[in-house]
């Protein structure tokens, strides 16, 4: 693990919260979202290293918040998620081997996860491995996961792509099993990939998730892990937030 760098995306402004501070300084109980987050990667017994953090609406906030306990990359524009981790490029070390992509917004990913992907990583052929989540409860898939990404399948099993719930199709819209967009990728692989992403799309965005249809087209296998709907969660509307308040307390 000594050898990978996570990259935490929060440079989102998070108007839907309603307030006017950066998405990822929203409070979780006694804490922000993005500070469950830091807590957790501090927790990893044999991870030393300072996340990045990529930064953007009100900046100085969150740095404010965080201090010396991550590195900042600025986003200066928000042109989604592929964009914001080209934004960190230049801060990940020459010696560095894996790269691991988490949220602010999303502050349940257990430190069990982050070992489990960055293990299943390091034991892959192939250059990418992500998490994924099958939403079995149809409310909890309505309110809280439906614009998420759909996680698409050959008839083998085989992922070959993530589709953006505005791109996807009304078959693959039914689709519950969806992206929390937890990836670790080969370092270099990860950043020469990031330079053929394309716009073409109807947020007219870099999705992080089109390096999951890059790496099939190249013929590598795309492992992935499965976990719980609670490590899923996010939020980017106060009615999702309350749905984070309610798992908390359980």
């Amino acid at each position: 693990m000594e050898n990978t760098q996570i990259i935490i995306l929060a440079a989102g402004k998070g108007t839907r919260m309603g307030g006017n501070i950066p998405k990822a300084l929203t409070p979780l109980g006694n804490q922000s979202m993005i500070e469950h987050v830091m807590d957790t990667i501090e927790s990893l017994e044999t991870f030393s290293k300072p996340p990045i953090v990529v930064v953007g609406y009100k900046a100085e906030m969150i740095q404010e918040v965080l201090g010396d306990r991550a590195i900042y990359a600025i986003q200066n524009e928000q042109l989604g998620t592929g964009h914001a981790v080209m934004s960190a490029d230049s801060l990940i070390k020459d010696s560095t081997k894996r790269v691991l992509i988490l949220y602010a917004d999303q502050p349940f990913v257990s430190r069990e996860t982050i070992e489990k992907l960055i293990t299943n990583k390091e034991d892959a052929l192939g250059p990418l491995s992500i998490a994924t989540a099958v939403i079995e409860d149809d409310d909890l898939f309505s309110n809280q996961f439906y614009n998420f990404g759909r996680i698409i399948r050959d008839q083998d099993g085989n992922i070959t792509k993530i589709v953006e719930k505005k791109d996807a199709s009304d078959e693959e819209v039914l689709i519950q099993e969806v992206n929390p967009a937890y990836f670790c990728c080969d370092k270099d692989w990860m950043i020469q990939s990031l330079q053929s992403l394309k716009n073409d799309n109807t947020q007219g965005e870099y999705y992080l998730t089109d390096l999951v249809k890059i790496c099939f087209d190249q013929q590598h296998q795309i492992e992935s892990i499965q976990i719980n709907e609670k490590e899923a969660l996010g939020a980017n509307t106060k009615e999702q937030l309350a749905v984070l308040e309610k798992y908390q307390s359980q």
